[in-house]
């Protein structure tokens, strides 16, 4: 159960990072607010088969099959929304499909609308399950998305390890020189 929450809270912080993304100021409407755009729609629609008890596994409305605890009725109702499933269509048909929606819908989305009217469901349901916290999102640029690690040999590093890294091992008495020398 602890995992469908999760799938839950995944979704929000999702949307959220998306919408954060979206309010930014653009230069132009290029490739990367499209994903962005994409990218909130796309979460948002899964939050509206939750939320809105829409289609799928996972329905606010039957919280027995993902709530840790039992709900009341006042927390029960308190994420029941029936109105942000008037989105779902739309957002489905511009998802996935390639035609005039696209073009003609693309420009038109009311993200900061939309993003208002599903804002207190998700705050409420963060409080009601608690998750583990998340650190705050850190914005990368293409210099930071390197999946390299970077390994800066220490006095101290075993030869093993050194060996490990492709690099020379040092020996034990110069390894006590170089230990030595940066005591100082």
């Amino acid at each position: 159960m602890p995992d469908h929450v999760e799938t839950i809270i995944y979704e929000i912080d999702m949307l959220d990072y998306c919408f954060d993304r979206l309010r930014r100021p653009w230069l132009e409407r290029g490739k990367e607010y499209n994903l962005c755009l994409e990218g909130f729609l796309l979460h948002y629609r899964n939050l509206i088969e939750f939320f809105a008890s829409h289609v799928g596994d996972l329905k606010a409305g039957t919280p027995k099959g993902w709530s840790p605890r039992r709900l009341s009725t006042v927390e029960f109702d308190s994420i029941q929304n029936k109105a942000i499933k008037k989105h779902y269509g739309p957002i489905s048909s511009y998802l996935s499909h390639c035609d005039r929606i696209r073009k003609e819908e693309g420009k038109y989305w009311k993200y900061v609308e939309m993003y208002e009217e599903i804002k207190p469901f998700l705050e409420t349901f963060r409080k009601l399950v608690p998750s583990v916290p998340r650190p705050p999102v850190a914005m990368l640029g293409p210099e930071g998305a390197s999946t390299a690690n970077v390994v800066s040999p220490s006095p101290s590093m075993l030869d093993s390890e050194r060996t490990a890294l492709g690099l020379k091992p040092i020996g034990d008495k110069a390894r006590q020189k170089q230990n030595d020398s940066t005591k100082k």
